[in-house]
């Protein structure tokens, strides 16, 4: 089982694409959050990279809107379809 952390403004939309990515995605879950800026996400975000040992890729993707909640998600994963 893999695992991957990562950031967002979208829980669902992020949810429904990694669905689409990897086979069996389990365990999904808001790690932390909700932060006022994607800075501070994107640093909580190494945190847990590294205290979980999991994939990410940093950047995450831009706010749906102005002054939208970040929240850094994780979950567990068979491997990409």
């Amino acid at each position: 089982m893999g695992c991957r952390v990562g950031i967002t403004t979208d829980l669902y939309a992020r949810k429904a694409h990694w669905e689409s990515v990897y086979a069996e995605v389990t365990d999904w879950q808001v790690l932390a959050g909700p932060f006022n800026t994607k800075a501070e996400a994107q640093a909580e975000e190494s945190r847990l990279v590294v205290h979980y040992g999991c994939e990410a890729h940093p950047g995450g993707d831009d706010a749906d809107f102005a002054g939208a909640p970040w929240y850094v998600y994780g979950f567990n994963h068979a491997g990409r379809r």
